[in-house]
């Protein structure tokens, strides 16, 4: 998706996050775009919540569920409620309960700041996500 193409889902699904009576909040490249940061895409939008905001939305988007198989429970992710939902603006991930090696993944607000954004691309420690948090971080210091 592109920045606009981001910023036009979340336009639509802000009223149904709003609704959710539970924190919720947007990592990954989406939320890195709405910050501004200077990427071209994002293949989805990542909402993390607690479990019981996660099983609203379940409610809420169930005609946008995409059928899957659960993601392994002994991966370095692991949510206890996760699931896809191709929108017809785009692709949304929600991860109710997300845990990061272990230990739950506690953010605030709805769009972290880029430092929250980058401890968050950190800990996920993958080569995309590392990818990710270098290119923050110049973006960062060129101010």
């Amino acid at each position: 998706m592109t920045p606009s193409q981001v910023t036009a889902l979340l336009d639509r699904l802000a009223p149904d996050l709003d609704a959710l009576a539970a924190p919720w909040s947007l990592i990954g490249s989406g939320a890195l775009i709405l910050l501004g940061a200077p990427l071209e895409a994002a293949g989805d939008l990542d909402v993390v919540t607690g479990v019981d905001g996660a099983r609203r939305l379940r409610g809420a988007w169930a005609e946008w569920l995409e059928a899957g198989e659960p993601k392994p429970p002994d991966g370095p992710f692991r949510s206890e409620d996760f699931a896809r939902y191709v929108t017809p603006w785009g692709p949304v991930e929600v991860m109710g309960g997300l845990q990061v090696r272990g230990r739950r993944l506690d953010v605030a607000g709805p769009i972290p700041a880029a430092a929250e954004q980058l401890r968050i691309l950190r800990l996920f420690g993958r080569p995309k996500d590392l990818a990710k948090a270098a290119v923050l971080e110049a973006w960062l210091a060129a101010g």
